[in-house]
C-alpha cells in the first residue's frame, strides 16, 4: 500500500502521507468522507478502463484540501493543526506526496526541487484562502 503515515488531533485524521514507490496494487486510501479523495493505480498488465462522464454534481466544501506530489529534490513539511500547533515533521523524497483535508503546513524546499501542487478551486485570492501564522521553522 502506497499509504505510509497518518497524522490526527483530536478531530480525526487530517493529513495523509504517500510513498507511491511502494505502490503495487490500484487503491484509494483517503475515507470517503475527505473533501478530496487520492487513488493510486498498478497495473501489471495493460488494462482498458471503461470510458466514463462525471456527472455535474453540486457538492459544498468547506475548506480548503491541498496535496502535493515530489517529482525531483526533497522537501521538509511541518504540519501544523486549525490553531497553529506542529504536529509532525516529514521529509519528503520523490515519488512521495501528502493529502492535507484542514490545518496548515510550513514547507522548506532543498534546491533542485519540483513537485505538483492541487487545490480545490475556485481559488479566491491569498487573504480568503489562507492566512499566515508565526512559526519558528520547520526542524522540531
Amino acid at each position: 500500500m502506497f499509504l505510509s503515515q497518518e497524522i490526527a488531533d483530536s478531530k480525526g485524521i487530517f493529513v495523509q502521507i504517500y510513498n507511491l514507490a511502494e505502490a503495487q496494487e490500484t487503491t484509494f486510501a483517503t475515507p470517503s468522507s475527505f473533501t478530496f479523495q487520492v487513488g493510486f493505480a498498478a497495473n501489471k498488465d495493460a488494462k482498458v478502463y471503461q470510458p466514463h462522464i462525471h456527472t455535474n454534481v453540486e457538492r459544498v466544501i468547506k475548506g480548503t484540501a491541498e496535496f502535493i506530489f515530489l517529482v525531483q529534490g526533497f522537501m521538509d513539511v511541518v504540519f501544523l493543526d486549525e490553531l497553529a500547533n506542529r504536529c509532525a515533521t516529514v521529509t519528503l523524497r520523490p515519488q512521495m506526496a501528502f493529502l492535507q483535508i484542514r490545518g496548515g503546513h510550513a514547507i522548506t524546499t532543498h534546491s533542485n526541487t519540483k513537485f505538483f501542487e492541487l487545490k480545490q478551486g475556485p481559488y479566491l485570492g491569498r487573504d480568503l484562502d489562507k492566512y499566515p501564522v508565526d512559526f519558528e521553522g520547520p526542524s522540531t
